[in-house]
């Protein structure tokens, strides 16, 4: 970290052989490693124990040769995966990992709102971020205005402002969706500067360590109050009230910003078990403009059912299903469809 961060600060780029620490936050849904060869996704990794609970190596061996992963169980639900191989190949090793199907491996997915907020946290400055929008739905929409795709990054520390600008241009703020912000920290004397992605990857450079695996965490445990609230108040269940059935819990919406011209074909599209939506269903038309989904998880195979309309999809999570698939969905929405959508609860209380 620290000669990586002299490099670009003396020379404006990286030393021959040089790569930045980068660290990938995974969500799980399954049981600790054990030692040896193992099979993850689409990738084969050998696993080695090291002298600290639940932190263990991983190898593979790819084009350039063997790398190396650190896994750092955080807690029953986290993995954080720290390496300095290139980002070209480990980004590619850690998406054969988790994109297969069934493999109970996900991104924290970190929608606009949340990813925003981890730029301008607290006694930091928000230094750059990247907007990368492409509308996954527009040939299947009857209207064909709008922005198609849309890419860019900014440095400087005028960045929030910028942002806040291209918000309020009519014709591109349903298209201006976070991938990256990156934001630098002190920690006493020591500097970290840090790019975090939207898929909760973490890039870093600077003289702290510590305050890299701080943030890992802050991220996460911020992350985790979110999933638990989704999966402990508005996961649905039934249960036997003396003769009757008692349903509890409370649906998830997601309200459109944009609406829906074609919604049989968006249907379709969406329930077709493809990155990075990952669900699969059986579609069933009730009436015009108003449809039913029997669905899928493709991350764990979990159940989970829909309601759509043109103008918001309600969302119905069964108790015991995984409820990173809501947030897996809402945060694609927004970057291949609305990036003004939003995710409410109860009460249209926004959630993120």
């Amino acid at each position: 970290m620290v000669e990586s961060y002299d490099s670009i600060a003396e020379n404006q780029e990286l030393n021959d052989g040089q790569t930045y620490l980068k660290s990938y936050l995974i969500e799980s849904n399954r049981d600790a490693f054990t030692e040896g060869m193992v099979s993850l996704g689409d990738q084969q990794l050998y696993i080695s124990d090291t002298q600290e609970k639940g932190f263990v190596r991983a190898s593979a061996q790819t084009d350039e040769g063997r790398v190396y992963f650190f896994i750092d169980k955080l807690n029953e639900r986290f993995w954080s995966v720290h390496t300095i191989a290139k980002s070209t190949v480990s980004d590619k090793i850690i998406k054969r990992v988790i994109f297969p199907r069934f493999t109970e491996l996900d991104y924290p997915w970190l929608s606009n709102g949340f990813l925003e907020d981890v730029g301008k946290q607290p006694e930091a400055t928000f230094r750059a971020f990247s907007v990368k929008f492409e509308d996954e739905f527009h040939d299947i929409m009857a209207n064909e205005d709008g922005v198609e795709g849309l890419s860019m990054r900014l440095w400087g520390n005028s960045a929030d402002e910028v942002l806040d600008t291209l918000r309020t241009n009519e014709n591109i703020s349903g298209s201006t969706s976070l991938s990256n912000v990156g934001i630098k920290k002190e920690y006493g004397e020591r500097v970290l500067l840090s790019d975090i992605t939207y898929q909760s990857k973490f890039t870093a450079r600077g003289e702290s360590v510590e305050g890299h695996f701080s943030q890992v965490h802050d991220v996460m445990d911020k992350y985790y109050n979110i999933l638990d609230k989704v999966e402990n108040e508005y996961s649905m269940y039934r249960e036997q009230r003396g003769s009757g059935t008692h349903i509890d819990g409370h649906p998830l919406l997601i309200d459109f910003n944009r609406r829906i011209e074609n919604l049989n074909e968006f249907v379709e599209e969406l329930f077709s078990s493809t990155n990075p939506f990952r669900l699969w269903g059986v579609v069933d038309e009730m009436e015009e403009d108003y449809y039913t989904i029997a669905g899928v998880d493709m991350h764990t195979g979990d159940k989970i059912d829909f309601e759509v309309c043109p103008d918001w999809m309600r969302i119905y999570l069964p108790n015991g299903s995984c409820g990173n698939v809501v947030l897996r969905l809402y945060t694609n929405i927004q970057h291949y469809y609305d990036s003004k959508s939003t995710l409410e609860g109860e009460d249209s209380e926004q959630l993120i």
